[in-house]
Formats: structure tokens, sequence, C-alpha cells
């Protein structure tokens, strides 16, 4: 019997730990405990969740903690003997003081490592316009997403996905990648192929404020850039009139730019241009007020046709 542990604290966290316990019953193996992120630190996470239903199911000991290499998380981490230690979705980096809590130690990154380590990398890459993502199954060190690899998938991204969409795509291929590797898992016999270094790439930790939009870049780069950080994400934005603007959802049309963020058509069609071509924006906010469609924030806030939308919250 494989005695497991588990930390995270993500809508992917709570897929693949279910996931685990359903291989656990197959496998007779067992989850020990898990560790999910205290209600007052994990509000402030997107798509951020707790495990409660899942400790109901499958009967393992589940721990809210603020931190997982405090000392009394490492002491509940020591107590549980752990043959291996998952952790997916985490908000941070661990310490090896963790890490050697468990004789093996999981991670599952939302990117073919090398490429994307680090810090919300299906954002990156909506907003790099990439064709391809994947997810990797890798041994974790107290270093950035660069342990060796256990194994990886590859999926499409579409044009028409948004960041919710390859987040769906990403969680089904980590399901998938636990199923099938979990014979390894079992025997404590598992693939270990270290990375390229050569070949790595990191990602800069994004913040809220860093979603304000461009419209001096092209239509595609906005819509690329909306898309990227849609529901669960704060959401990209802009200004006007000194407002700001959160806008959900957005497509490419055919029609010839003006002046970058200018209005060109309001009403049942709201249009913007951009440094090359245009957008249709299709679902929009006024921070702190409901979200709506064009037409009613047309009619609700009086938007007209050379109205203009900034990087700057002059109302002027």
């Amino acid at each position: 019997m494989v005695r497991i542990g588990f930390i995270g604290c993500h809508e992917i966290s709570w897929f693949c730990l279910k996931k685990i316990c359903q291989c656990c019953s197959k496998y007779n193996d067992e989850v020990v405990l898990a560790f999910d992120l205290e209600q007052a630190k994990a509000s402030k996470y997107s798509a951020s969740i707790n495990f409660d239903s899942l400790a109901r199911e499958y009967n393992f000991e589940l721990f809210h903690v603020s931190s997982a290499s405090d000392a009394q998380s490492i002491e509940l981490l020591k107590k549980a003997k752990l043959d291996i230690l998952f952790i997916i979705g985490w908000h941070r980096i661990v310490p090896q003081t963790v890490l050697d809590q468990a004789k093996i130690r999981l991670g599952i990154h939302s990117s073919l490592l090398p490429k994307d380590r680090g810090s919300s990398p299906i954002n990156w890459q909506l907003i790099r316009g990439e064709r391809n993502g994947g997810v990797t199954l890798f041994h974790l060190t107290d270093q950035v997403d660069s342990g060796n690899i256990v194994d990886s998938i590859e999926y499409e991204i579409l044009d028409t996905d948004d960041v919710k969409d390859v987040y769906f795509k990403a969680t089904l291929c980590s399901l998938t990648l636990l199923e099938k590797n979990w014979p390894q898992i079992h025997d404590l016999n598992i693939n270990s192929l270290p990375q390229n270094d050569t070949e790595a790439t990191i990602n800069q930790r994004r913040k809220p404020e860093d979603g304000i939009i461009d419209w001096t870049k092209t239509a595609k780069n906005c819509y690329d850039w909306i898309r990227a950080l849609t529901h669960p994400y704060p959401g990209a934005f802009t200004y006007w009139k000194g407002r700001k603007i959160l806008i959900w959802e957005s497509r490419i049309i055919e029609e010839k730019e003006t002046k970058p963020g200018e209005v060109t058509s309001s009403g049942k069609r709201f249009i913007i241009s951009t440094g090359k071509g245009s957008l249709e924006l299709l679902t929009l906010q006024v921070e702190n007020e409901p979200i709506c469609n064009a037409s009613i924030f047309s009619e609700s806030y009086q938007l007209k046709k050379g109205d203009s939308f900034s990087s700057s919250n002059s109302k002027s």
C-alpha cells in the first residue's frame, strides 16, 4: 500500500485529487492527508477551491492551512510517513523541508516542460496566440518546474478557446496522465527523464493590474489578451471617462481601423478600433457594477460613436 499526501488549492487540484483517490481505490493505495488553503487566503486567488467534499467521500484527513511549510504543517507531513507527495495547483513553490517529507514528490504543470516554467502558463500561451499547449507530470524540486519529467500530453488550442476552455483541456489531460502512470506510481518505480535546460523558458508572475489593454496593438493581440484574462481571472480592462471597464468577451471583425481605442459603433453592436483591425466587444462591465452585453452597456451608460477607450483613467 502506497501512502499518499496531496497539497493544492485550485480547481485542477480538486479534479486531480479525485482521480488520485479513484486510483488508490483501484490499486489499494491510500490518500493519508491533504492540505488546501484556508478561506482567508483562498479568497485572494482565482479558481481557488477546498477539498471538503472529497474528504467526506474518500475519508482522508484534510487540513486548511495558510502555509504548507510552517512548523505545524511540516509536523503533520512527517507523522504521515508518506511514500508520495503530490503538489498540484498550489499558490507558491514549497521549500525543500516540505519535499523532504516524502520519498517521491510529484507535480503537474500546465505546459510542455521545459517550456513555460513558472506562473500562469495557460494565460501566457493565450496572450501569445499559441496553437498548442500541454501538461507535464514531473518530479518536484525546490526550483521552479525544473524536475525530471515522468510523462506529458499535448493538446490543441483553438482560436475560439478562452482561458476556461483551455483549463478544461489541461485538467482532462492531467487526469489521463495520472491514470496512465498509476501502475508506476503504485510500484514506486516512476519514469525520471531530465529536462533540457537550454530549451527552458520562464514566465513572469501576473497581477490583476497587468490586465490593461493596449489598443495600439492589433485586433488579434487584443482579442488574445481578453480571452487569456477572462473568468475566472480578474479580467482585461480599459478606461472610459475615468471609469474602469472590464472586457470579458470579444471577437475580431472585418472593419477598417480608425484611431486606436475609438468606438466606431454603439448600440446593438459595440465596435472598437485597434492599431490594426477592429474588435466587437460582446460582454463587458463597469467595475463593481453588473456584467452586461453591448446593447445594455450602450443604453445604460450612453456610449456614443467617437468615444475613446484608453490605458489611462483620466476623465478627459
